[in-house]
């Protein structure tokens, strides 16, 4: 047995975490009593989709405590919990990090739980569900309905998880998004399912792999925990992650079906400070397409054909994307900012990426007493050379090899904007003690600027339009459950005949 199988087995045996030293007052133990009752989903990962996790984790790696990249969702959990197993919290450390830490201490003991896990429901009622969807979990359809069951042991892992929905956008009233098994094997995990992924340090979308559609069936391996490589040649790169999935899409109603998908990503942390990160995804084979090892093999060195003067593309092996990501943060503690950015190109060049697509983005954090708060702002162009005078429209996320484009059951694989779209965006978040948390955004978004032609359709609006946007959430736990609402208001320059001024949702949570 490895070392990192002897971790896995203790923190699967409930390694008692112990919790920080802090003063004893009424509202920090309400904050454990909340965390204590809320619903209990017992997994190897932390998925995407929590906006209070996702600022409690990066509260903690900016302030040193988790030592791994925090910018590839889902974030392994035993990593999580031994980084936070051994916290020690700087001299002066300020409530809100204290209160990160308390929770996502309770919550690695609450997912180290073996066994079976018991039932989880959840119910949703939505108004005009937003298409522009963020990393928050949000609903999909106007009604959905979840049962959920979870089992875990020293090795194996697995979810069943089945959502019924009313007025599917894809006729799939029945779901298994969030179902996976999963098998630990040294420092890696194998699964095959249906998981959310979030690649890059955007909180309003990804470029190349966001939670705009919904997850593609896949067989994924990825490792387990973040430790920097051995040898002194690579160890300046520091921790890292790594991910590979292959997955299939569609079998219909698509004009390619049966399309492979590749997914790789590498995440690195060569300081406290800094990560970056490398992402490629590749579109290949499907229903009258080559799929053979050389096609493969053409498609993973780069070896794309032109497309001749006919506009044949029976020779190029597949459609790819690839680019990188950052997120610098700064090293003082008195100047709590960070800085990311996500460039993905669509094309290639000289075997590297061309024609980028690009994602900016600036967030700051304090602590006041009223809890801990994010803000962010954030920039997103989805126009293929997008820094330049004239762009190139029509471009992104579409391709002559497969005329649906880089989508998954009429959704947006990368940002939830789709193809030619500029987005302006802040957003704020209050994270209570007690675990309650509010949540504002507000947005202005460029829609179709280039006005797709037909056979390429737009996802989100079929010409030029301009939007602005303003949502309020609310999340709150209660008991075993947790309530969530959420209230919108739109303001379209050209108002689409199926969408509304104002939008909302509410759903709950409950553990069995």
């Amino acid at each position: 047995m490895s070392e990192y199988d002897d971790i896995l087995t203790a923190w699967l045996r409930k390694v008692d975490l112990p919790v920080v030293k802090i003063d004893r007052s009424p509202r920090l133990l309400a904050l454990l009593a909340a965390i204590a009752l809320s619903p209990a989903y017992a997994g190897p990962w932390l998925a995407p989709g929590d906006l209070a996790m996702r600022h409690d984790i990066e509260m903690l790696a900016d302030a040193g405590i988790l030592r791994g990249p925090v910018t590839t969702w889902p974030i392994s959990w035993p990593d999580v919990a031994r980084s936070v197993n051994a916290a020690q919290l700087p001299e002066g450390a300020s409530a809100a990090l204290r209160q990160s830490l308390m929770r996502v201490q309770t919550a690695a003991r609450r997912e180290a739980k073996g066994g079976f896990d018991g039932l989880a429901v959840r119910a949703s009622g939505a108004s005009d569900p937003d298409p522009l969807r963020t990393f928050s979990d949000t609903p999909r359809e106007e009604g959905e309905l979840e049962l959920r069951a979870s089992w875990m042991g020293n090795r194996l892992a697995a979810n069943l998880q089945v959502t019924g929905v009313t007025d599917a956008s894809d006729d799939q009233s029945a779901r298994f998004d969030g179902s996976y098994v999963g098998l630990n094997v040294g420092n890696f995990m194998i699964s095959a399912g249906w998981m959310e992924r979030w690649w890059g340090p955007g909180w309003e979308g990804s470029l190349i792999l966001g939670s705009a559609a919904r997850p593609i069936p896949s067989l994924r391996v990825e490792r387990n925990y973040t430790d920097a490589f051995n040898t002194k040649w690579l160890n300046w790169l520091g921790t890292w992650r790594a991910s590979l999935e292959l997955g299939q899409a569609e079998g219909s109603d698509v004009a390619v079906a049966d399309v492979r998908f590749l997914a790789a990503r590498l995440n690195f942390k060569p300081l406290p400070w800094f990560e970056f990160g490398l992402s490629r995804t590749a579109q290949w084979c499907g229903e009258g397409r080559p799929c053979g090892w050389d096609t493969f093999w053409d498609l993973l060195i780069g070896n794309d054909n032109e497309v001749d003067d006919t506009g044949d593309v029976s020779q190029q092996p597949g459609n790819q994307m690839a680019g990188y990501d950052f997120r610098l943060s700064s090293p003082w503690r008195a100047l709590p900012v960070a800085l990311y950015g996500q460039f993905i190109g669509e094309d290639e060049a000289g075997k590297l990426p061309a024609k980028f697509l690009g994602q900016v983005g600036a967030e700051t954090w304090l602590s006041t007493t009223f809890g801990g708060l994010r803000a962010h702002l954030e920039y997103a162009d989805t126009t293929c050379n997008f820094t330049r005078s004239e762009p190139i429209y029509d471009c992104a996320y579409r391709n002559a090899v497969y005329p649906q484009g880089y989508n998954f059951r009429g959704r947006p694989i990368g940002h939830a904007m789709d193809n030619d779209g500029r987005m302006y965006s802040f957003g704020a978040l209050l994270v209570r003690p007690a675990g309650d948390t509010v949540r504002l955004l507000l947005r202005k978004v460029e829609l179709n600027r280039g006005g797709a032609v037909p056979d390429t359709a737009h996802t989100i609006s079929v010409a030029p339009n301009e939007l602005k946007n303003v949502e309020l959430q609310y999340n709150r736990p209660f008991a075993r459950g947790e309530l969530r609402l959420g209230l919108g208001y739109n303001d379209y320059e050209i108002e689409p005949e199926d969408g509304s001024d104002v939008t909302g949702f509410i759903e709950w949570r409950q553990g069995f």
